[in-house]
């Protein structure tokens, strides 16, 4: 039987926040078992809590948005596909402003900071779902099918009518091993025609090239000059849909394929699961 864990020592990161771009510190603390994962706004009057849960989400434009009436914390996928892949089931995410960090736009950073960390066992088994038949959901373009499996199978696939993308595939087995060295390092990205028009909606205000790869007509215009990965992208898909799908509240087991899926997509699919997986789950709205 798998045991719960959390964190054995606080640790803290802190940078800019992508779409803010507010600065924030944010500090991960030990968490009691059956807790889960929750934010904590320290920034404001009684530092309201959140819990990374579904039923949370308030906004899916360009990441992940959870809030209740008093606060919202802004993009947190990151964050929490590094929390998955350590396999942390209770923590405290302090945070002093409204987004966690971007780091360099990918997870690494958050998955070191939280290794670094060390684990400790609780005495209180894991909650894991394992489902036994295929779920698909379907809207327009997009496909998310998860089929029974022995562990947790992340296959993306993204599709752009661009000469620098075109059709991209990645599969992970989920280990921490294999997610630190063919997922974490996978950078956000976005198309340089883009940046504008973000920019006017009140989005990527901390945005740079030292956190996103943005991509041009025939260059990608970030230092580096060229992607850690050639499928840097699809990769990238996977590690967002892992972040997501820890707003369950559960780890899972099965594989699933993600074509053209995005922050909306995922959250919709989370819905479904928790309907078909979780009696007290409340029904998914069309």
């Amino acid at each position: 039987m798998e045991m719960q864990r959390t964190i054995s020592k606080e640790v803290y990161f802190k940078g800019i926040g992508l779409h803010t771009g507010n600065m924030c510190k944010a500090i991960f603390k030990p968490a009691a078992a059956d807790t889960g994962v929750t934010f904590v706004r320290t920034d404001l009057p009684e530092s309201p809590a959140i819990p990374a849960h579904y039923s949370k989400v308030t906004t899916v434009v360009r990441g992940t948005t959870v809030g209740n009436d008093v606060a919202r914390v802004h993009t947190i996928e990151h964050v929490m596909s590094a929390i998955y892949a350590l396999g942390i089931d209770n923590l405290l995410v302090e945070l002093d402003a409204n987004e966690p960090p971007v780091a360099d736009g990918s997870s690494k950073d958050f998955f070191d900071t939280l290794k670094e960390a060390g684990f400790s066992s609780q005495n209180a088994p894991r909650q894991i779902l394992v489902p036994q038949e295929r779920i698909e959901y379907r809207q327009g373009e997009t496909e998310i099918v998860l089929e029974p499996a022995d562990a947790l199978i992340l296959t993306t696939v993204i599709i752009f009518n661009h000469p620098l993308i075109d059709r991209q595939e990645a599969t992970i087995k989920m280990s921490m091993d294999e997610y630190r060295k063919e997922i974490a390092p996978a950078r956000t990205f976005c198309f340089d025609y883009e940046v504008e028009a973000l920019k006017k909606q009140g989005l990527a205000r901390g945005g740079s090239l030292d956190n996103a790869v943005v991509v041009g007509l025939d260059r990608i215009h970030n230092k580096e000059k060229y992607l850690r990965f050639p499928n840097e992208f699809a990769r990238h898909k996977a590690l967002d849909l892992l972040g997501d799908l820890y707003l369950l509240g559960r780890p899972l087991k099965g594989h699933i394929t993600a074509t053209r899926c995005g922050h909306g997509h995922n959250i919709n699919f989370v819905k479904l699961l928790a309907e078909r997986l979780l009696s007290d789950a409340p029904l998914v709205k069309p």
